[in-house]
């Protein structure tokens, strides 16, 4: 016989069933919850929650399988954003998601339906938007080192070379797309295919100043141990515009550590909001001086001195291509 099936919450013990959980400490943290095999409605289609995969800063991750519409039986990843909870705020993240359902690349994870989810939580409502994306299980930080390298060089630029494909084609919008977020935790691969995940806190440069400094200050975010300067300096308040270059910054930490396995940015000591300190060594080995440059390149201070998403490309198109002959003339072996 089954057992009882409870809501669950979402804290820092992980998935916790409500029973155990008094009232005034689950006030103190989001309790947005899904039972197991419950369905939510999005725009587009029914879902039903087959378990929950995770918590991250921004939001919380479900997998579930769609039960109507055209996609009916397959598989996906429900993203629930719980950091979004004013009305603003709220509506042009949903309108930011409409935006992403219109990408098409095969180094960007799709976006295939949204919505909200209201949750009655004490004597108040609170309003979750989602996003169903792509599954993919494993993750770029799953498989890299920390202080040497851990996979081969040919798959660390091969997963950078699909990556930067993507980050250019978010460039390259009418409406410029910053993905705020790049790190290896949200580069999701499968096999020699690697896409850039997690859109939570991408934001479309719409060309305009409407939003006054507080509200992009309020807005915008940036993981721990792969910080750039602009966003470090809009965290603080300062009056700093944010542009694409800010993706190049992250995207080069991630290159440097996908080689080497090592993070050159050190790690802040007390918050986010102090100054960026870099531990730059050179990097030996096949394809290194061009990867030396490019690394150097992209890790400058100042974002206008930085190259574009389509420079990178280029020039990992010839370090992947140096790293494909080497790797042929000791293996004898086309990879």
């Amino acid at each position: 016989m089954p057992g009882k099936i409870f809501p669950m919450v979402i804290n820092e013990r992980g998935l916790t069933p409500i029973e155990s959980v008094d009232q005034e400490e689950a006030r103190n943290f989001d309790s947005f919850f899904l039972q197991h095999l419950q369905s939510i409605k999005a725009e587009n289609a029914w879902y039903m929650n087959q378990h929950f995969i995770g918590r991250g800063g921004n939001g919380t991750t479900f997998f579930v399988t769609c039960t109507s519409g055209q996609n009916c039986g397959v598989q996906f990843a429900l993203k629930v954003f719980h950091k979004i909870s004013d009305d603003k705020r709220r509506a042009r993240f949903l309108d930011e998601v409409r935006h992403y359902k219109a990408l098409s690349h095969p180094s960007i994870i799709k976006v295939y339906d949204e919505g909200s989810f209201r949750v009655s939580d004490g004597d108040s409502d609170r309003e979750y938007p989602f996003a169903i994306v792509d599954f993919v299980p494993t993750n770029l930080e799953s498989k890299l080192g920390r202080g040497v390298p851990k996979i081969a060089r040919l798959e660390a630029v091969r997963h950078i070379f699909n990556v930067t494909s993507g980050v250019a084609y978010l460039h390259a919008q009418d409406k410029p797309i910053v993905h705020r977020d790049i790190k290896p935790a949200n580069i999701l691969v499968s096999g020699h295919d690697a896409r850039l995940g997690d859109l939570g806190l991408a934001h479309v440069l719409m060309g305009s100043d409407d939003e006054s400094r507080e509200d992009v200050a309020a807005y915008i975010a940036m993981p721990r141990f792969y910080r750039t300067p602009e966003l470090v300096q809009i965290a603080r308040g300062e009056n700093v515009k944010l542009t694409v270059a800010s993706d190049i910054y992250q995207l080069g930490l991630v290159l440097y550590r996908a080689v080497t396995g090592f993070n050159p940015q050190v790690p802040p000591k007390k918050n986010v909001y102090e100054d960026i300190k870099l531990d730059v060594r050179p990097i030996q080995g096949i394809g290194s001086f061009r990867l030396n440059h490019l690394v150097n390149w992209m890790l400058k201070e100042a974002p206008e001195e930085r190259p574009s998403a389509t420079d990178v490309l280029q020039r990992l198109g010839i370090v992947h291509k140096e790293i494909c002959e080497a790797d042929y003339n000791v293996t004898g072996m086309m990879r």
